[in-house]
């Protein structure tokens, strides 16, 4: 829990123990925004993304997709931070190597773009903890 510290005043004779005020919940959110786009290919088979909560997967995606979620620290390197994966590959065994298939994943945060990978290998991923741009 972010801001969890222990607050001790010493007053002479008079020891108090008490939590920390909680940080409101929206202190330090952020509006993430994933985008998935490609020219080349029409629909993803996955998209994998942290809503703020858990991680949501959709499928059959038709594309350019875009949403915006409230990720509370989107630059984590833990599983809190803002993070989109996306595969094109029909299956795990289909052909990785589709030449010419690109695909471009997109994090910003707020305006700022964050992170941008651009991939043809049938998966590309990226996260609010890098700006990575390819």
């Amino acid at each position: 829990m972010r801001n969890a510290f222990i607050r001790v005043a010493l007053i002479p004779g008079i020891c108090v123990v008490m939590p920390a005020a909680p940080a409101r919940a929206d202190e330090g959110d952020s509006t993430v925004t994933y985008e998935v786009v490609s020219d080349s290919v029409g629909v993803a088979d996955g998209i994998e993304f942290f809503d703020g909560s858990t991680r949501q997967r959709i499928e059959h995606v038709p594309l350019p997709w875009r949403t915006d979620v409230t990720v509370a620290n989107p630059r984590s390197l833990g599983t809190d931070g803002a993070e989109i994966r996306a595969d094109w590959r029909s299956s795990i065994a289909a052909p990785v190597w589709r030449t010419g298939k690109w695909v471009t994943v997109r994090v910003y945060i707020g305006k700022l773009l964050r992170c941008q990978n651009t991939l043809d290998v049938g998966n590309a991923a990226c996260y609010g903890s890098t700006s990575f741009q390819s």
